[in-house]
């Protein structure tokens, strides 16, 4: 995995907001390669059966332009950034939505979910997702995930203000095909309706600290598959490979890495206490 760092300019906008835009981190070739692969996985949902929705989480990183992208080079430092180099793959998920009919239905929520069990008071930064665009989002309702503004230093349930089904706070970004956001696990967000006249197609990638157990779909993996010693040793410590599963073991190939970038080991957690 290549280095690409962590602007000063980018890490104050995703402290501030909680989620940060990043144009153009696929390239053509990979784009391609993505959507012909998601389109075969959802075969059976573009033949049109009925489904407004269709979320797949099973047998992504089976498919070799998913295992790619666990350590892609354009977005992947930045999150190791952003956490620190003790993480994994959390969950991985292909999410493909039609057109239809606006809703006023919204599901805002945190991800991973700890403050079920903790509150909202002083939750830290756990995880972070990264989701590329496959599709253009030129309009508010095009299919992309709504974000609530700053909501990451919330201290309480979001706030909807009566009658309303959107927070003041409601983000629409307008992103090209090949974008990437990334938002972190307390920032409150939700899907919107797809209005435009295509398939909205997205693919999502989080990531969080190894003592988190992941996604059903990739703790179940099967990490003696063949493919498994083809990837690399940083791909391995995401996919909890070759002993990684063990949080006995060091997570030395990207604690290697982070040394030889001046990536800091320990999270900075300065930004919780505004």
């Amino acid at each position: 995995m290549k280095f690409v760092e962590l602007t000063g300019q980018q890490r104050q906008a995703f402290d501030e907001e909680g989620f940060l835009v990043v144009p153009n981190v696929l390239d053509a070739d990979t784009m391609g390669r993505l959507v012909q692969a998601g389109d075969k996985l959802m075969a059976q949902f573009l033949k049109g059966d009925g489904e407004a929705y269709c979320q797949r989480r099973d047998s992504i990183v089976k498919e070799k332009i998913f295992r790619d992208m666990i350590s892609y080079s354009r977005t992947v430092p930045l999150v190791v950034q952003l956490l620190t180099p003790q993480i994994h793959l959390h969950t991985s998920s292909l999410i493909y939505k039609r057109p239809g009919q606006p809703s006023n239905e919204r599901d805002w929520h945190r991800d991973i979910g700890i403050q079920q069990d903790l509150g909202h008071i002083g939750l830290p930064r756990v995880g972070v997702k990264i989701c590329y665009c496959l599709t253009d989002f030129h309009e508010s309702e095009s299919g992309m995930t709504l974000f609530a503004r700053a909501s990451h230093k919330c201290q309480q349930a979001l706030q909807i203000p009566p009658g309303a089904c959107d927070p003041i706070e409601k983000v629409a970004p307008i992103l090209n095909a090949g974008d990437a956001i990334l938002f972190e696990n307390r920032t409150f967000h939700t899907a919107a309706s797809n209005l435009s006249d295509r398939i909205s197609k997205v693919l999502i990638n989080g990531y969080s600290y190894r003592w988190m157990r992941p996604d059903i779909n990739l703790d179940l993996l099967d990490t003696a598959a063949p493919w498994v010693r083809d990837l690399s040793e940083i791909d391995k410590q995401l996919l909890g490979a070759d002993g990684y599963h063990d949080l006995l073991k060091p997570a030395e190939a990207l604690l290697e890495w982070a040394g030889l970038h001046g990536v800091n080991a320990v999270a900075d957690y300065s930004e919780i206490a505004t």
